[in-house]
């Protein structure tokens, strides 16, 4: 257990011992390799030996003297009024160039589904309120937004990478029951981000945030880990409804304020589902792929009559994209990014780790569903997923009921699902393989 860390020392308990090292990464490894120890814990949490690099070892080590506070100049200019952080989130959007009203739905829409959900929970009378479950909002919007980052990340190194993957992203692929709501999203950020290194990122701001991340001496870093920290307090119900909370939410507020300006890119692309794609074609026609279409942004109509339709069509001559799967488009409007479908950099898959579960039902819905990949069960024969918008359980309370999805080989209420099954089978086996 690495437990103290000074500028010029690290000390690490062995078996019970303390044992001081000179501050250096050599020092680290050539202790765990005498011990044969292949994960070394740190602030409550495992953390594979391969998962210390030179580019991570401040980032990681210095946690144990940050995290407890916000930055100075953060804590010294806390948010406490309920209409100035959607003013500031506003400001930064204008900023990017991006259009928004003055709304919060308007504002909020921009950063997408997976994490606008929680930022329209924290802006609602239930989030309003002096409470555990506010915080929780915050919490989970600050977690949203680092498992969608990673998952863009993901989605390019996987299909690519056919070996020497570090444990901890193998990890993330085999994870069980509830262990992904304590999963350490922030260094598998770092760690995908590095393994991209070398090649064009699809999201390009992505490396110059992680390039701040990793500078242990910024506000940027402080903050993530404190952010981090407080949702690890909150988990482990160390966090009480008393007369400190009202300080801790201004608080919490003021970082992820902080952080979602550092991700306003995200509003310069859109999330989309793609339900499916027909052909229209006749002879001496050209070729046109009507691709129908739900945005994963703003918020759809909970009521609708039965004429209504919350998927889109549009059609793109010649060329078609990948059919019952989540996109991430490079630009903020869907149909210029539909008419630039020629070079496939102008879009992501992010599919099967984000799915549209309404294109797989049997049943015909108008609003997309979607869910995220959380681990799998019964010794890796099924996947499970997550609804986008599942709140923390506080207490082993859960205040609205929560949504799973598992998929296995045979799905008999949804044999669309078998299909899926397959992808995954074929996404995740290189990386099973090398982590053999």
């Amino acid at each position: 257990m690495l437990q103290g860390v000074t500028d010029s020392t690290i000390t690490v308990n062995v078996n019970g011992t303390p044992q001081e090292l000179e501050r250096r990464l050599d020092s680290l490894l050539g202790l765990l390799d005498d011990f044969k120890a292949k994960q070394l814990q740190l602030e409550g949490k495992q953390y594979f030996i391969d998962s210390f690099n030179a580019e991570n070892f401040d980032f990681l080590i210095e946690q144990l003297r940050n995290g407890r506070e916000l930055p100075s100049e953060l804590a010294e200019n806390l948010i406490t009024d309920k209409n100035v952080w959607v003013k500031s989130l506003e400001r930064e959007l204008l900023r990017q160039g991006v259009s928004v009203g003055s709304q919060p739905q308007s504002i909020f829409e921009h950063y997408g589904w997976l994490i606008e959900v929680f930022l329209l929970k924290m802006n609602s009378p239930a989030g309003r309120a002096p409470t555990l479950r506010r915080l929780s909002f915050m919490a989970e919007a600050y977690q949203s937004s680092l498992r969608y980052l990673c998952y863009i990340q993901l989605s390019q190194l996987l299909p690519q990478k056919q070996k020497g993957l570090p444990s901890s992203i193998t990890a993330f692929l085999k994870l069980e029951g509830d262990d992904h709501i304590k999963f350490d999203y922030l260094n598998l950020l770092l760690l995908c981000t590095e393994q991209l290194q070398g090649q064009d990122n699809f999201m390009p701001e992505i490396e110059e945030l992680v390039e701040e991340l990793t500078d242990s001496e910024t506000d940027l870093y402080s903050t993530a880990v404190f952010l981090t920290r407080q949702r690890d307090a909150l988990l482990a119900g160390t966090i009480k409804e008393d007369d400190q909370l009202g300080a801790l939410l201004d608080q919490y507020l003021t970082g992820l304020v902080y952080w979602l300006r550092y991700i306003a890119f995200l509003a310069k692309y859109r999330l989309v589902s793609i339900k499916d794609i027909n052909l229209s074609y006749r002879l001496g026609t050209a070729k046109n792929f009507i691709h129908r279409y739900g945005e994963l942004h703003g918020v759809y109509a909970e009521i609708m009559n039965d004429e209504d339709e919350d998927y889109k069509s549009h059609s793109v001559q010649d060329v078609f994209t990948f059919n019952q799967s989540i996109l991430l488009l490079k630009d903020s409007s869907v149909k210029v990014s539909l008419q630039n479908l020629r070079n496939e950099v102008n879009y992501l898959s992010l599919s099967p780790l984000l799915i549209d579960q309404s294109v797989f039902a049997d049943k015909i819905t108008q609003t997309p569903e979607i869910f995220y990949y959380t681990g799998r069960a019964n010794k890796g024969r099924k996947y499970v997923y997550d609804l986008y918008k599942n709140e923390l359980r506080l207490n082993e309370e859960r205040k609205n009921p929560n949504k799973q999805l598992v998929v296995q080989k045979q799905n008999i209420k949804q044999h669309k699902l078998d299909e899926l099954y397959d992808q995954l089978q074929q996404l995740f086996r290189p990386a099973k393989r090398a982590s053999v």
